[in-house]
């Protein structure tokens, strides 16, 4: 796995995680509700080229999700709590 972390758009940060498999993904879902204590919510979009997931949301914030070309797999914060978990989690995964 090759996750890259970044200033989104939205001022906050997106910590995408490249070509990690479908797989693999389905393991840090599994991780952020199972250990974590997130819940998913929100309905999936479907495109050609990209993909909504539902969000991960805690008591604390929320996380947007999907899947693109360009990403992969990714998830997204929209506060500064959100943004130091994203950091938190970058820092496991990319050790």
């Amino acid at each position: 796995m090759n996750p890259t972390l970044h200033k989104a758009a939205n001022g906050h940060l997106a910590l995408d995680f490249n070509e990690l498999s479908d797989a693999g993904w389905l393991s840090i879902a599994e991780e952020l509700i199972n250990l974590r204590g997130f819940k998913r919510v929100g309905s999936p979009v479907m495109g050609m080229s990209e993909q909504i997931h539902q969000d991960f949301q805690c008591a604390e914030f929320t996380l947007s999700a999907g899947w693109d070309n360009w990403s992969g797999h990714y998830l997204l914060s929209d506060c500064v709590a959100g943004d130091v978990f994203l950091q938190r989690l970058f820092d496991q995964v990319s050790a």
